[in-house]
């Protein structure tokens, strides 16, 4: 099951056989978290890659007496502080999962065995970072380019579960109040 899912989450990447993933899924495992559990605290090193499985969650940073969402994700999206991961630096990104959620979760230790003849993690890691890097460069071309409703319209469309989403954390995300996004709601899209 989890092998599929990596698949699936990975094949946007690069196409490898099943077997490559059922490899991988033995690196890791399946963990529940409740709604608001902190996976990673601020100004610690990140260690683990997370992938949703089931829920959502996002990368808060403490700014103005209020927490400010720079990522966020749902099912088949990666929860992780990448940069402090990469790195194995501190960082102040927090890591939360907004609701009760199912993540697959591989230590940087485990990670690390990826990188090992035969086994992909060099390529992964080299897709997943330009992935990664082009996906936050869009979202500030989007922030500069778009309305605040384009924005959230283009999320409704491309993100599974984005209505499960606590109204704080999605507003930040898209850099508006939560006074606002109820507007863009409550109009008929």
């Amino acid at each position: 099951m989890i092998a599929n899912i990596l698949k699936k989450v990975f094949d946007q990447f690069l196409e490898l056989d099943i077997q490559v993933w059922q490899n991988f899924e033995q690196l890791g495992e399946v963990r529940q978290f409740r709604a608001d559990t902190v996976l990673k605290e601020a100004d610690t090193k990140e260690n683990h890659i997370n992938i949703i499985i089931e829920g959502s969650g996002g990368n808060l940073i403490w700014s103005k007496n209020n927490f400010v969402c720079t990522d966020i994700g749902f099912e088949n999206d990666f929860l992780s502080d990448f940069m402090s991961f990469s790195l194995q630096k501190a960082t102040p990104i927090e890591v939360r999962v907004f609701e009760d959620s199912t993540i697959f979760r591989i230590s940087h230790q485990n990670f690390q065995k990826t990188f090992e003849a035969g086994a992909y993690g060099n390529i992964m890691t080299r897709l997943v970072t330009e992935s990664a890097y082009n996906a936050k460069l869009q979202q500030q071309i989007d922030l500069l380019t778009k309305t605040a409703k384009e924005r959230y319209l283009e999320l409704l469309n491309t993100k599974k579960g984005i209505e499960r989403t606590q109204l704080k954390y999605l507003a930040s995300y898209l850099g508006i109040t939560p006074q606002s996004l109820s507007r863009i709601r409550a109009e008929k899209l």
